[in-house]
């Protein structure tokens, strides 16, 4: 397999969720079939492009390796969320969340310990876009989709595919021999 990073002119920053990683490395991506996806990942990080948060880091707690993984990269990638204007939007979210009727308390109560309030207000402040694999529905009450979160604050989410396609990112395969002849 090989691929290629093509440069685009107006890159957005894209912040992971921990679903992003977590569901890449066991089910879309594994690293043992897919090792370039990985180092896009970690190209694109270097390049300023990729990032995630601290709290995102800490909900990683398995497969052992991706663990390493996330270990290794460090704070290149899993930034800070130690800004005051972060914790401003953060603080925006919780009211706005415990306010809800739409949501069971203790989805609430859910959102308030989990990376999902942080990561929408870091891509708030930073004007990233938020990778997740959670699907917008307007319907659950039983705990807080971050692409509702994301709506709320007002940031963009896609998918990894998304990402993929925005940071120019294509994985290709070589080519089947030609037929004899």
């Amino acid at each position: 397999m090989t691929f290629s990073s093509q440069s685009r002119q107006s890159t957005p920053l894209y912040v992971l969720d921990a679903n992003a990683f977590i569901n890449a490395w066991r089910d879309h991506y594994p690293i043992d079939v897919f090792p370039e996806v990985w180092i896009q990942l970690e190209s694109h990080c270097h390049q300023g492009n990729l990032r995630s948060i601290d709290k995102v880091r800490e909900e990683i707690k398995s497969p052992i390796e991706l663990v390493a993984w996330a270990e290794a990269i460090g704070e290149e990638m899993f930034v800070s969320t130690e800004e005051i204007g972060i914790a401003q939007a953060y603080s925006e979210l919780q009211i706005w969340a415990q306010g809800s009727v739409r949501f069971t308390q203790a989805a609430k109560e859910e959102f308030a310990t989990v990376a999902d309030g942080w990561l929408a207000a870091y891509a708030k402040v930073n004007g990233a876009v938020v990778v997740t694999h959670e699907e917008l529905d307007p319907n659950v009450r039983r705990r807080i989709p971050l692409p509702s979160v994301c709506d709320e604050a007002g940031v963009t989410f896609v998918k990894t595919i998304d990402m993929f396609r925005g940071l120019g990112i294509v994985f290709g395969q070589t080519p089947p021999p030609s037929p004899p002849g």
